[in-house]
């Protein structure tokens, strides 16, 4: 009798591979098949028929899916084709006791499902793989997911879900193609792995906790009824979504009725803490929000926050949004509210032997991560730096007045120095001139630096949005402390008549 040894060997690897399955895994004949196809795929780089056929199956090779991060952008310009993304996507497999299949890369095919509805499919490219064990993790890029026509509604509702539950299964099935590196053998493409698998997605919970950090401007307007509200709030995400949801307004309410719209432009929601810049008009016209506006002057009071069915211009995410209910504290008088960070520092001045006076600053975002565009100081109201306390006992400290000439843009994240020439006084009185030696003998036992007082209130434009706001920025109403002024040997023309 004729034999291959190759099959014989072939033979008892498949057999000891069946037979030492766990026993916690349910095996059937077809995943015995899987097991064997892959096992001689191994040995002998060949891929029958038949085990094309094995793999395609729901329930093959593939047992669970977890998608640990995903991202969905709803800002496309058709709303029935949102793309997703994933930066961690793990698959549990089939076990094959002893062997690690090379798959090192793959691409999607998926159809989504909700509730018995198929909602649209997407497909990915490919992208890089990686085994150890029974476990396959992966990623994948920028991918469309096309709704079906006969689907939006369950769409829209899927939306609902995963905006207000804290979490949501979906049932994702479909097929896999997968590379894999065989050594002597090269590599093979395996097209067609099944797959079917209920997927727990952790949901948005309807964003309940949120918290009011800081107001940037709260203007009431010259000519209508209205009150201008530019706002900073923490939005935590308590899921593992990243969504791209465009521009979205929201109903502002006060103990339940109607005061006014709050609109978050190109609203953008990662895991865990967003920092999100909100336009609130409050229609004073109406008795709710009069009555909320006087409340906030005495207490701390909540504003009701909720989606309608118009929040957005997105068809598909209006029925989303409308189930989105939560509120946001509004601490009385908007005290308590605090910076990110100051929004200057490394002041420095110099004072030419003509009493020319120049100031080096540089600019940074005191708003949470949001660029500004600092148009001009607003001389109309008093912009001056004094001395701090502790450096001269005169009842007048003044160092320089503020000119319309303070220009920056400054990012987000970033750094803006200028340099600009500043008013100093022209006469001098007796108690300044007590003043300016006091500070020149306080640089020179500290370093060179003396702290000084800001008061400044300039017009800015915030987040490029087009529109100039009038903030304030001085050290005392914001309780920033003093900050330091570097001062030179040239400071003491200051004192030149």
């Amino acid at each position: 009798m004729k034999f291959s040894l190759k099959a014989v060997a072939l033979s008892a690897v498949i057999a000891s591979t069946v037979l030492a399955a766990p026993v916690v895994e349910k095996r059937d004949v077809n995943s015995d098949r899987i097991a064997a196809c892959f096992v001689g795929l191994l040995f002998t780089g060949s891929w029958p028929g038949s085990c094309k056929a094995a793999i395609s199956v729901d329930l093959g090779l593939i047992r669970s899916i977890a998608i640990n991060q995903m991202t969905m952008d709803f800002t496309t310009a058709n709303p029935w084709a949102p793309t997703m993304s994933s930066n961690d996507v793990v698959a549990t497999m089939l076990s094959i006791p002893g062997i690690t299949l090379p798959i090192d890369s793959v691409r999607q095919h998926v159809i989504i499902i909700d509730n018995g509805v198929q909602l649209g499919a997407f497909d990915t490219p490919w992208s890089a793989a990686s085994v150890k064990g029974g476990t396959m993790k992966t990623a994948f890029t920028t991918s469309t997911l096309n709704i079906f026509p006969d689907a939006k509604n369950a769409f829209s509702s899927f939306v609902g879900s995963l905006s207000t539950k804290d979490s949501h299964s979906v049932t994702l099935k479909g097929s896999v193609d997968a590379k894999l590196s065989l050594g002597v053998f090269g590599h093979l493409t395996v097209p067609g792995i099944g797959f079917k698998a209920s997927v727990p997605i952790k949901g948005l919970g309807g964003l309940k906790n949120q918290k009011y950090i800081y107001a940037i401007e709260v203007y009431p307007g010259l000519t209508d009824s209205k009150t201008y509200m530019t706002s900073i709030l923490n939005i935590n995400n308590p899921s593992q979504l990243t969504v791209a949801l465009g521009d979205v307004n929201f109903n502002s309410t006060y103990k339940g009725a109607h005061i006014g719209i709050s609109t978050v432009k190109a609203l953008k929601l990662v895991p865990g803490d967003n920092q999100v810049l909100t336009y609130t008009i409050l229609d004073t016209s109406l008795s709710a929000a009069q009555e909320f506006s006087t409340a906030l002057t005495e207490r701390s009071e909540v504003m009701g926050i909720s989606g309608y069915a118009n929040s957005s211009t997105n068809p598909a995410l209006n029925a989303g949004l409308k189930a989105v209910s939560s509120g946001v504290t509004i601490p009385q008088g908007f005290q308590g509210l605090s910076m990110s960070q100051h929004p200057y520092k490394d002041w420095s001045i110099k004072i030419s032997p003509t009493r020319v006076a120049t100031v080096t600053a540089t600019f940074q975002s005191p708003y949470y991560g949001y660029p500004y565009e600092l148009v001009y100081p607003n001389t109309d109201y008093v912009n001056e730096v004094y001395c701090g306390q502790g450096v001269a006992d005169a009842t007048d400290r003044s160092i320089w007045k503020f000119q319309k000439n303070v220009k920056a843009k400054v990012s987000g994240t970033g750094t803006t120095t200028v340099t600009f020439e500043v008013t100093i006084a022209k006469k001098l009185n007796p108690i300044l001139v007590k003043a300016y030696n006091d500070m020149i003998n306080y640089a020179k036992s500290h370093g060179g630096t003396i702290p000084i007082k800001i008061e400044l209130l300039p017009i800015i434009i915030v987040n490029g949005d087009g529109v100039e706001r009038f903030v304030d920025w001085s050290t005392t109403g914001n309780k920033l402390g003093d900050v330091n002024l570097k001062i030179g040997d040239d400071f003491a023309n200051i004192l030149i008549q």
